[in-house]
């Protein structure tokens, strides 16, 4: 009876220990929603583009190389490029290649996804042309949801089209049911601190945290859009290939949410769709963002030739890094543009920038190292700088005390199972 007792203790012990590490995760949940956190925060990931050539390219080839390297130096788009001469490899060296078939006529490209857990996944390789490269370094289509995102879109739903157009209808009407019944029931999450004011918020409400401000002056609403990639559109087959690429079935048609920079979660075959489908996608990118290291969070960047910063303010946007200094400083929130504005910055930045123009946009900005001493100085920075020394601090004194209570509690766990099995 006695053993049964301590047991039956043991048990809410674990109990009460699995609620204190529930509770308080999502306590320290950031109130921004995931699609306004990536589209703010979080700096786009690159592809990789392998030229293979086989001797000294022709002028047209050399020309494209010159210029898609241009692009990777000045990210003009999300891209990185490795130039491999196959002539300068000995065989053994050409066997050592990523996914290379020795067969294969020169130039010739491949395209690499981004890093997924250390890894990289080949996406779609064919011969080398400028007109190859142009396909895949900006489409109507990809410029169409950047612009979209920027103007406060939650997300863009991209419907890639099969040939079966009976089904292709049959799709769309699915993904509309489910993008109205998600505007109808899902809201912004509350306690989201807007960036005006956010220094007197703060000030106010020692216990707000500053994950919690908006950096830019973007609308923030649940807005969903969707866009249909016709079957027969030649100008998105980069498009096509980095959807279908994430999809399980070859066939279509799939469905892929971007979000935040062109972030496309994996694309969802129509054999798996359905309105909760789309619904469950939706509550998630309008959901806290509870992990904010990009890497841990689902999805892929897309390609795409945008300036992000310059359409949503400027070089001041914050980008937050997997590695985050937890130090209390003064941080400076953006003045932003309004949404006019953004739209016009993202057109001009989906064409191709000079490295003068690019290098401009990529300057640190200089964090703030003293506050301000007059309340008139104060209330005149509302709009620019946010004090983050006492809500940080406040945030300390609570992770300090978590810590303590894991503690003791795992003390009484351990002795309460020894007690049960010397019992």
């Amino acid at each position: 009876m006695e053993r049964s007792k301590r047991s039956f203790t043991v048990r809410k012990c674990l109990l009460l220990l699995a609620g204190l590490v529930i509770v308080p995760a999502t306590a320290f949940a950031c109130k921004v929603p995931v699609f306004r956190y990536a589209l703010e925060r979080w700096d786009v990931d690159h592809y990789t583009m392998v030229v293979m050539l086989n001797g000294q390219p022709d002028e047209q080839i050399a020309q494209a190389i010159k210029r898609v390297t241009e692009v990777s130096a000045t990210d003009a788009a999300n891209v990185e490029v490795q130039v491999i001469d196959v002539a300068t490899l000995s065989p053994q060296q050409q066997w050592q290649l990523e996914d290379f078939d020795p067969t294969v006529e020169t130039p010739h490209l491949q395209v690499f996804y981004p890093e997924r857990k250390g890894q990289r996944k080949l996406c779609w390789e064919g011969a080398f042309t400028s007109s190859t490269l142009d396909a895949w370094l900006s489409s109507p289509l990809r410029s169409k949801v950047a612009d979209k995102l920027v103007a406060g879109a939650s997300a863009v739903f991209v419907l890639v089209e099969c040939e079966d157009a009976e089904l292709n209808e049959k799709v769309d009407a699915t993904v509309r049911l489910g993008v109205q019944q998600a505007m109808a029931e899902i809201s912004i999450p509350a306690g989201v601190i807007p960036r005006f004011g956010a220094n007197e918020y703060l000030q106010q409400h020692p216990e707000a945290s500053l994950d919690d401000v908006l950096r830019c002056d973007v609308p923030l609403k649940v807005d969903f859009e969707i866009a249909r990639l016709a079957f027969d559109d030649e100008d998105e087959e980069a498009l096509r290939a980095m959807g279908g690429g994430l999809a399980t079935s070859s066939s279509g048609p799939w469905l892929i949410p971007v979000f935040g920079r062109g972030r496309m979660l994996d694309a969802i075959d129509a054999k798996e769709l359905s309105s909760q489908t789309v619904m469950n996608a939706c509550q998630y990118m309008v959901g806290e963002c509870s992990c904010t290291v990009k890497t841990q969070n689902p999805g892929v960047d897309l390609l795409m030739a945008a300036n992000w910063s310059e359409a949503l303010g400027g070089d001041t946007v914050v980008i937050v890094d997997s590695q985050t200094d937890l130090s209390p400083q003064l941080v400076e929130i953006p003045r932003g543009t309004t949404v006019g504005s953004s739209a016009t910055s993202m057109q001009s930045g989906a064409t191709i920038q000079t490295a003068e123009a690019q290098g401009a946009s990529r300057e640190p900005q200089p964090v703030a190292s003293n506050a301000s001493s007059s309340n008139a100085s104060s209330s005149n920075a509302t709009a620019d700088t946010v004090k983050l020394s006492a809500p940080a601090a406040n945030e300390w004194k609570l992770g300090g005390v978590l810590i303590f209570v894991l503690a003791g509690a795992g003390i009484v766990l351990v002795w309460l199972v020894g007690r049960s099995r010397s019992g």
